[in-house]
Formats: C-alpha cells, structure tokens, sequence
C-alpha cells in the first residue's frame, strides 16, 4: 500500500520496498513454474505476482533481488522500478 504525504502527493520510493523488475516470460521457452525458480533461487527475487500462466507472454513482478534473470532464456526484463 502507498504511503501518501500530508498533500496526498505519491512519490517514487513509497509502496512494496526494495526494487522491483517486471519480466515477461515467453512461455513456448521456459515454463512459468521454471521462470519462478530461476528468478527467485537463483536470482534472490520475491515474486509479487503473476498476471497469467497460459498466455504466449505473461508477465511476472518481482521484488528485490539484485535482478539479472533476463540471462535465462525465455525471461525478458520489461522495466524496472527503483528508488
């Protein structure tokens, strides 16, 4: 949940925590299920959600970690959100 200032102002830095990576994962290379295991035992990450497990692409947030899982084939880093 936001944190939101006196002036209901948002500002980069309020909400889950540590930086977050969202990856799109091409399904037709790499499981959904094995994506996950990369990122988080490999790559340290904390998955936060996953928008779909039978889409050619779904995306998936992570959370924390130092990144770095697009070195898998079949992840993509789509953006990151640091602060």
């Amino acid at each position: 949940m936001a944190l939101l200032s006196s002036n209901a102002a948002v500002a980069a830095g309020q909400g889950m925590g540590a930086t977050h990576y969202l990856y799109a994962v091409t399904i037709a290379t790499i499981t959904v299920e094995a994506a996950v295991a990369a990122i988080t035992t490999t790559y340290g990450g904390t998955v936060v959600g996953i928008n779909s497990t039978t889409d050619a692409t779904c995306y998936v947030m992570v959370e924390g970690g130092p990144g770095g899982a697009e070195a898998t084939g079949g992840i993509a880093l789509t953006a990151t959100f640091a602060h």
